[in-house]
């Protein structure tokens, strides 16, 4: 309980700062952020974006692991029901992927 207390006041302390800057700036669309001129909406899309690409990798990455599971399982009846349940959830986790990125999309588009 005070490892997770530590951890909510951490994440205050270092919140804090950012909070406050956006408060006295104003809207979140008019913050500079990484000097380069863009938005902190630009940013927070940019970031989110990546973040879903990456997890797009890996899941195909832990498909082809499940594909390697079932080769090295050697037709045993326990290595297919493994591999096909990485492979069914792993699509499911690809779809949930995908619905997040035309979320985000669809925002971008009307935000």
């Amino acid at each position: 309980m005070t490892f997770l207390r530590s951890c909510y006041y951490a994440l205050a302390l270092l919140a804090l700062p950012r909070v406050t800057a956006a408060q006295a700036l104003g809207d979140a669309n008019e913050i500079n952020v990484g000097g380069g001129g863009e938005n902190l909406q630009g940013t927070i899309i940019n970031i989110t974006m990546k973040v879903l690409g990456f997890v797009s990798l890996i899941a195909v990455v832990v498909i082809i692991i499940a594909g390697i599971w079932l080769i090295v399982g050697l037709g045993s009846d326990a290595s297919k029901e493994t591999a096909k349940k990485i492979v069914i959830y792993t699509i499911i986790g690809l779809i949930l992927i995908l619905a997040a990125r035309a979320i985000v999309m669809f925002v971008l588009d009307f935000g």
